[in-house]
């Protein structure tokens, strides 16, 4: 019984150790250099151009399939193409299934705290989530400052949908907060062909 008791143990033991000296609970990716495709213009100077993130490129980049975790990650890039910087904490983003339905924005805890009960990961060193959150966080889109004109912006923006979604055709993203709307279906990589090199904002 004894024996059975620590062969046990060990698996997890090695786990809490491997955690502890620098492991992650998911290896995610930096930005790839390539950008989203097809920078749509629009009347408030704001060029956007977006991909919904599939469950195979999900797990490329964040080591698990987010759509079935019930999370749609959508790889966002934005060109100030106006003469006059625009703030980004007052960018509202809304996505739309294929149905009209709004999904929920996630904060990057709130999408790796839902990737996380989808795949059991009720046991772990909290400096693997720790670090795990802090490349979560790393690779979202960053609302805290201003796009000044000529720059531009790379991230991630989070989505809830629900478990075991499969298919992420068909949705639309919405940007608010501009003195006019953005509005633009997204393509999957696979449509847009991320791995082509993309056309310049300039």
């Amino acid at each position: 019984m004894l024996d059975r008791t620590i062969s046990a143990a060990l698996p997890i033991s090695l786990l809490l150790t491997f955690a502890a000296c620098g492991g992650r609970l998911y290896k995610v990716a930096p930005l790839p250099a390539s950008a989203p495709p097809e920078i749509s213009t629009s009347a408030s100077g704001l060029n956007v151009g977006a991909v919904a993130l599939d469950g195979d490129q999900s797990y490329e980049r964040f080591e698990a399939n987010l759509p079935l975790a019930g999370v749609i990650a959508v790889d966002v890039r934005m060109a100030n193409k106006s003469d006059a910087a625009i703030r980004t904490n007052s960018l509202r983003f809304d996505l739309r299934d294929a149905a009209g339905a709004s999904l929920k924005h996630l904060a990057p805890k709130k999408a790796l705290g839902a990737v996380m009960k989808y795949y059991g990961n009720g046991f772990y060193a909290k400096a693997a989530y720790s670090r795990t959150l802090e490349d979560y966080e790393s690779v979202a889109l960053k609302q805290t400052g201003e796009i000044e004109p000529g720059g531009e912006l790379r991230g991630i923006v989070f989505f809830q949908t629900k478990r075991e979604t499969k298919n992420v055709d068909g949705l639309v993203l919405s940007i608010a907060g501009l003195p006019a709307p953005v509005s633009l279906p997204l393509q999957t990589p696979r449509d847009s062909g991320e791995s082509r090199s993309q056309k310049s904002f300039d």
